[in-house]
């Protein structure tokens, strides 16, 4: 595209994007990083504290580079995280081989809108990754050990750009299919297994006391498989829950499931949904490789790891457009075709559009909310007792300081995701104050919970407190509501 329309647009995109960025509040993943980033004491402290998150570290290091030496803020993140939404988005615009509805529909739907762009997560510097590797892409021979070294970085931002990384390897094992011994596809090669060993090795969690494990006996279960093909069509239908959408809780919500389709339509469409980016990529045999490739390790994790986001689905998608680019742009379609496919688009244009207004009209998580009033009050000097594990690191993050959990009975910011910590069901705050000399030794200070507490005289070692209702904030999208309280020693 020329750089007269590219421009334009592109400035357009970013100033959506920084806009929805700056309504937009932070949830507990993207919490969750910033703060490991910025906790960390060093870059082997941050590696240690990541053990249980079953990610590798890149975009955790670049985290932890800004909050040291830039600003200990989160908009530092998130303007960090801007940048290079912005770098995906001018590589596309201004090198992908599509037209410029095509364009203009990918960069205004609901993945690059607000999932991939809004949210500040590691999947954008992969996205950023793979489309700089689809530009180098169109001289494979001269920018081999380029692509080599993107592919390293790749496999260190999120393992579901690994999977991507294997894909490429396989589409230039095609390419170079009678020169795999030369020295500069081995040096390839040496740099792309590098990589994906890598990040083998940093998404490994302890297995004792994990909170996400995963037990191989119900790997191959009906179930399994079942989630795994709805899980394809979600990546190219996102739609959520009708009833969630208008109540404005639509985020990682599906309609597609098994309650409105039944097994034999989701295994159409989830053969529908394989054979027709088959026939899209047909032309181009090395971009159907790449394409089923990575299509098979992130179904084998949709078997695996049962997860369920978004966030995961729309890799499928992400790797289809990838595709989709290697082959040069949209191949002559039949009217048919052309239907299916610029159908998609514009309901994930809906869907964006959707998100990024709820998302600028109501809070996405009620911590900041809950933390502006602690401000407002003045009771953010006090003494703040979190009661709910989950909701500590929204909290941290607005407040910009460590809080004591009553989960942990220990000053932290991030979450471990250590079973333990997560007990079922969750203690009464009574329990949590008999158990805790430390909460028994305060005369005053302020509990901000992520749900209802029990207000009125309390009894805890010996001692009474009482526990007043000051306010609640429940309006969220996300469901994330928090309650604020004031314990009083009597």
């Amino acid at each position: 595209m020329r750089l007269t329309l590219a421009l334009p647009m592109f400035l357009i995109y970013v100033a959506i994007v920084g806009v929805g960025m700056h309504f937009h509040e932070l949830w507990l993943d993207e919490s969750q990083h910033f703060l490991i980033g910025r906790d960390s004491d060093s870059l082997s402290a941050l590696y240690w504290n990541m053990r249980y998150d079953g990610h590798p570290r890149l975009w955790n290091f670049m985290i932890f580079f800004v909050t040291h030496f830039i600003s200990s803020g989160y908009i530092g993140m998130q303007v960090l995280h801007l940048i290079i939404v912005a770098g995906a988005a001018w590589l596309f615009l201004r090198y992908a081989p599509f037209t410029l509805l095509v364009k203009v529909l990918v960069l205004s739907g609901y993945y690059f809108l607000f999932e991939y762009s809004v949210l500040s997560r590691n999947y954008a510097p992969g996205i950023l990754l793979l489309f700089g590797v689809c530009v180098l892409l169109r001289e494979p021979r001269r920018h081999l050990l380029w692509i080599g070294l993107l592919l390293f970085v790749m496999c260190n931002v999120h393992l579901f750009f690994a999977f991507a990384a294997m894909g490429v390897f396989f589409y230039l094992g095609i390419e170079y299919r009678k020169e795999w011994l030369g020295w500069r596809f081995l040096l390839f090669t040496l740099l792309f297994v590098a990589g994906f060993v890598l990040a083998a090795i940093q998404t490994r969690t302890p297995p004792e006391e994990n909170f996400h494990h995963a037990y191989p006996r119900e790997w191959l279960s009906g179930t399994n498989l079942s989630f795994a093909a709805f899980g394809v069509i979600r990546g190219w239908l996102p739609m959520p829950q009708v009833g969630e959408l208008m109540s404005g809780h639509f985020w990682n919500t599906y309609w597609m499931n098994d309650r409105h389709i039944n097994g034999v339509f989701c295994f159409i469409l989830f053969v529908f949904f394989l054979v027709f980016p088959g026939m899209l990529l047909k032309r181009d045999r090395k971009a159907m490789v790449f394409y089923f490739v990575s299509l098979f390790w992130i179904f084998a994790f949709f078997i695996v790891t049962q997860q369920t986001a978004n966030r995961y689905f729309g890799m499928v998608f992400i790797y289809f457009l990838a595709a989709l680019w290697m082959t040069g742009g949209l191949p002559e379609l039949s009217r048919g075709m052309k239907t299916c496919l610029y159908g998609i688009f514009m309901i994930q244009t809906g869907l964006g559009l959707v998100a990024l207004q709820q998302d600028i009209s109501r809070p996405f998580s009620s911590s900041k909310d809950a933390v502006d009033f602690l401000k407002e009050k003045g009771l953010d000097k006090k003494t703040i007792i979190l009661d709910g594990y989950n909701g500590g690191p929204m909290i941290s993050a607005y407040l910009g300081r460590k809080l004591y959990c009553t989960t942990t009975r220990s000053e932290g910011s991030y979450v471990i995701w250590k079973t333990s910590y997560w007990p079922r069901p969750r203690p009464t705050i009574a329990q949590e104050m008999a158990g805790s000399p430390y909460l028994q030794s305060l005369d005053n200070y302020i509990i901000v919970s992520t749900g209802k507490l029990d207000t009125g005289m309390i009894g805890a070692g010996g001692k009474r407190f009482r526990v007043t209702s000051l306010a609640s904030f429940t309006n969220s999208i996300l469901r994330e509501n928090f309650f604020i309280y004031q314990s009083s020693r009597q």
